[in-house]
């Protein structure tokens, strides 16, 4: 068979099955017309928009967040039509200025004692960057253990002390033994503070890491073996 015999048929067989199911291939091609054409607008214009104006609204409240004005960040102010890093966070949540206000909100909620409004933001924020994640995590366990829930706290404590795993997250290992002494679970106390010894063992946080290891150890009774 020709080439040109080949065309020929396959140009006859997409037309017989066009004739036969014209209504429901009109209604796909129109979905799927539809469809690119709301990508197109989501990519284009709606996203970099809400983008655009989360930036625009979040720049007035820097000033105040790195001078420690936490009050001004989480409540705005109306008189100079400034938005609250909350409402900014809640508003424009898919985008990444959005995601930022979400952490200036929760670390704003957490020096200012209102812990679980804190942890609420911290979960909007983008904990997915590398590079914020252990912070944004160990600001979420030190809510948790001014809450009293120093089981919560010890997790969290050693999720961002594995994300990290370097000098600077060893401190969260420490911390996260103490909130799991503190939460009577001794046994992943010490398991914490064995690893701060065997992996950051010359860090300023395992200088005296044997005594946290010791009375842990004292607690479980193996002292007395």
């Amino acid at each position: 068979m020709s080439t040109e015999n080949i065309f020929n048929r396959i140009s006859s067989e997409v037309g017989n099955y066009y004739t036969n199911n014209k209504k429901n291939t009109n209604i796909i091609g129109g979905t799927l017309l539809l469809l690119g054409g709301l990508i197109a607008f989501w990519t284009l214009y709606w996203h970099p928009k809400r983008e655009n104006d989360a930036a625009l609204k979040l720049a007035k409240l820097h000033h105040y967040f790195d001078s420690d004005s936490f009050n001004i960040v989480v409540n705005g102010i109306k008189g100079k039509k400034i938005a609250t890093a909350p409402n900014i966070a809640d508003s424009y949540g898919f985008t990444k200025k959005g995601k930022e206000a979400a952490l200036m909100a929760g670390l704003s909620f957490m020096h200012t004692g209102k812990f679980e409004k804190a942890i609420k933001y911290l979960d909007k924020s983008d904990a997915n960057d590398l590079l914020l994640a252990p912070a944004i995590i160990s600001a979420k366990a030190a809510c948790y253990a001014e809450l009293g829930k120093p089981d919560k706290a010890a997790k969290q404590y050693e999720k961002a002390a594995e994300l990290g795993n370097n000098d600077y997250t060893s401190q969260f290992l420490k911390k996260a033994g103490i909130q799991y002494e503190l939460a009577k679970d001794y046994k992943s106390a010490i398991r914490c503070w064995e690893k701060l010894r065997q992996s950051f063992g010359k860090s300023p946080e395992a200088s005296d890491i044997e005594k946290y290891i010791y009375r842990a150890k004292g607690l479980l009774g193996e002292l007395n073996n």
